[in-house]
């Protein structure tokens, strides 16, 4: 056995302080980075600025220098802690050195704007120029259109010349004549939605005869799926479909709005259908006629192969002309014969399904095809123009223009943004950092903490698990007794149990036909584990929680401190709880037995305080009169009166760990709720439904009977008392 080595010991408050100076080196280190990066992108914006020979140049080194801006903003303690004196960090690299090269960027820019200003006019005026006369002429075509054809073909012009307007409106939204550009644009918008309104009804007759004329064609070849007979006549057939299918492929987006166009699709997808599967029938019908050739001489034996056939297939040829015959041994040799012939007159041996399968799946993609694409018929094509001409008055209106006038003030404007970052307030700087964390730290705490418990559950994990030993032994037994009672005499238990809770005959037989109903859907083996589940989750619950319940009831101190517990066992999600459970004790009936105590304590511990709280304050004076002890007054006059909050809690805490039994089933533990998860887990529809309903059936019994005896338990006992 080879040796294995120690796990050093280590604790949360030994690790914290190396993690956060391990912390503290990385981030130190990111800092150093950072400002080494912007200081080389600010020399590297003013080299581009220096050497730039076109203004559109300049506009992008600005569009750089203002993510390096925002950058610097967004880090402003790194900054300001790179402009201190007592950081180490500063004889490397420091905020002066990257705000002197910021300035230098400026300055670059602005002398480089002021050199190539002229450029930016003689751009400027050209654009202008080129727009309005490109506006012109469109809107001059547009006027002239006849036809919805003509509508359509001018779109893409006119997309492409809107999409250019507002990608360089900075550059013409300064000058005066901007407006003027943008009254012509939302003039050629209106001449083209008058326009495609104009002919959208002739478009969309001219639609609707295509498409009608396209349904007739579908029509007519799925009549003539029928008369298939020859892998030539598939060929005729799948031309015509696939001539359909182009068609319909090719006019999609002018198509798409049409009203009937999704019933054209549907027909067209259905008659594909049809088709594969005739060729596929074809195919394995030539491909069951050769295998029978070989027993044509034998008539008992190619029977048995027809019949064979028809069990494994379901081929037409055999279902329809084949097994009738396949008691008339000469006329089935015959017809055998006879389509054999066929075939091969018909060339059924080279008939190609995969061929056909794949179109047949081009045709099922154009249905996406149809939702995914846009469309292009008038209506649509005038909505976009609409939307485009919005978009360039916005960017004309709105966007920053990048005149030199403009631009100069904004490079001063950034310079200033960087300098203020340097010299934010440390007030500043803590109210927006006050809840942020280095995520270093974090991450070495929380390696810390699972470290830590990891070593606490091999150190202690086998005592805590022989703590548990008898309360696994009592599962163990408990549920080996139950399974190995013969079904009759757990019945008459159930049923006598029931009685004896109730006192109602009807209750009796309902419990006893519902536990009979579960054994005989097959399901009486995890039945019986999840009640031995049940039935020790729920005595455990009562024998902690109904002295805690008391031991609140009596001291206020306990109240406080028992309290914020229970909140926490009822709010926290049960796969957190799990975690630490399952690491401990591994997987098994005593971690489940656990998980499910905890999430069903609560209402026990909480509506026994409540019960005996809510006790009438007469009958504990008549009680102190009468010199009765602490004992006494609990036992006779508080448990007795508070019974009926005491029995919701029972019954409450019976509700909800049938609750956890799913969950429970999750870390190993067998009954009803493992069916389920299986069942959901490979969607096992009629497996999770059963179980379920069992589930449900155990819920209802314990549930019933429970609220039964708590009634006439507490009708009783009030009459002793009272």
């Amino acid at each position: 056995m080879s040796a294995v080595r120690p796990i050093p010991q280590q604790s949360i408050i030994e690790c914290i302080p190396p993690a956060s100076e391990i912390a503290d080196l990385r981030i130190l280190g990111k800092d150093l980075n950072f400002i080494q990066a912007m200081t080389k992108r600010a020399d590297d914006l003013t080299a581009q600025a220096l050497n730039a020979t076109e203004y559109s140049q300049l506009v992008q080194i600005t569009d750089s220098f203002v993510k390096l801006t925002d950058r610097a903003e967004a880090k402003t303690k790194t900054l300001k802690e790179l402009a201190n004196d007592s950081n180490r960090l500063t004889e490397v690299n420091n905020s002066a050195e990257l705000l002197e090269k910021v300035q230098l960027l400026a300055q670059a820019l602005e002398s480089k704007t002021q050199e190539l200003s002229g450029l930016y006019s003689s751009n400027e005026n050209s654009l202008l120029e080129n727009y309005g006369s490109t506006i012109n002429e469109l809107i001059n075509k547009v006027d002239s259109i006849t036809t919805p054809n003509e509508v359509i073909s001018l779109f893409a012009e006119t997309e492409t010349l809107f999409k250019a307007i507002s990608e360089n409106a900075r550059y013409i939204n300064n000058n005066p004549k901007a407006q003027e550009l943008l009254a012509k644009v939302e003039e050629l918008s209106s001449i083209y939605s008058d326009k495609a309104e104009q002919y959208t009804d002739s478009f969309m007759s001219e639609m609707g005869s295509q498409i009608a004329l396209l349904n007739q064609k579908i029509t007519g070849l799925k009549g003539n799926i029928d008369f298939l007979s020859s892998n030539s006549s598939i060929q005729t057939h799948l031309d015509q479909l696939s001539q359909i299918r182009e068609q319909v492929n090719a006019s999609s987006s002018i198509y798409k709005n049409y009203p009937g166009v999704r019933d054209m699709i549907y027909n067209l997808d259905t008659l594909s259908i049809s088709t594969h599967a005739k060729v596929k029938d074809m195919a394995e019908s030539n491909e069951i006629v050769s295998d029978l050739m070989p027993y044509i001489n034998d008539s008992e034996a190619l029977s048995r192969a027809v019949k064979e056939a028809a069990i494994r297939t379901d081929v037409s040829t055999v279902e329809n002309v084949l097994m009738p015959l396949v008691n008339k041994a000469n006329e089935l040799s015959a017809k055998v014969n006879e389509l054999a012939g066929l075939y091969e007159a018909g060339n059924y041996g080279d008939i190609k399904v995969r061929a056909v399968a794949s179109f047949d799946k081009t045709v099922e993609r154009l249905d996406r095809q149809y939702i995914s694409i846009r469309s292009t018929d008038p209506e649509a094509l005038a909505a976009n123009i609409s939307g485009y001409a919005n978009d360039v008055g916005l960017s004309i209106n709105a966007i920053r223009p990048v005149n030199p006038e403009s631009q100069i003030q904004y490079f001063s404007s950034m310079a200033s943004r960087v300098g203020d970052s340097i010299t934010t307030s440390d007030f500043s700087i803590f109210v927006n950092n006050v809840i942020s964390i280095p995520g270093d730290v974090m991450m070495s705490s929380r390696n810390c903490v699972d470290a830590a418990f990891k070593d606490f559950t091999r150190e202690f994990g086998s005592n805590i698990e022989a703590f548990f030993d008898p309360l696994m032994f009592f599962l163990v037994w408990l549920e080996r007794l139950l399974l190995s009672t013969p079904w009759p005499i757990f019945l008459g238990v159930a049923g006598i149990l029931a009685w004896l809770g109730s006192r109602s005959i009807k209750v009796s037989i309902s419990v006893m036909f519902a536990f009979f109903a579960i054994g005989f859907l097959d399901m009486w083996d995890p039945m019986i584990s999840t009640v031995t589940m049940i039935s020790a989750a729920t005595l455990l619950c009562l024998t902690l929680g109904m002295p805690l319940g008391v031991w609140m009831s009596k001291s206020e101190r306990a109240q406080s401190i028992i309290t914020p517990v229970l909140d926490i066992m009822q709010t926290i999600p049960p796969f957190v709880y799990l975690i630490p459970v399952v690491m401990m004790l591994g997987i098994g009936k005593v971690p489940g037995l656990i998980a499910v105590c905890i999430y069903a304590m609560p209402p026990i511990v909480r509506l026994t305080n409540l019960g005996i709280r809510l006790v009438d304050k007469e009958a504990m004076e008549a009680a102190d009169a009468f010199g009765a002890t602490y004992r006494q007054r609990l036992f006779m006059v508080q448990i007795p009166l508070a019974l009926p909050n005491i029995f919701a809690g029972i019954n409450q805490t019976i509700m909800m760990a049938l609750a956890m039994v799913v969950i429970a089933s999750m870390i190993g533990v067998a009954g009803l709720g493992l069916p389920v998860l299986q069942a959901v887990q490979n969607q096992y529809l009629s497996m999770g439904t059963l179980n379920g309903l069992a589930i449900v059936a155990l819920a209802v019994i314990f549930d019933r009977v429970s609220q039964a005896f708590g009634t006439r338990i507490q009708k009783h006992r009030s009459g002793d008392v009272l």
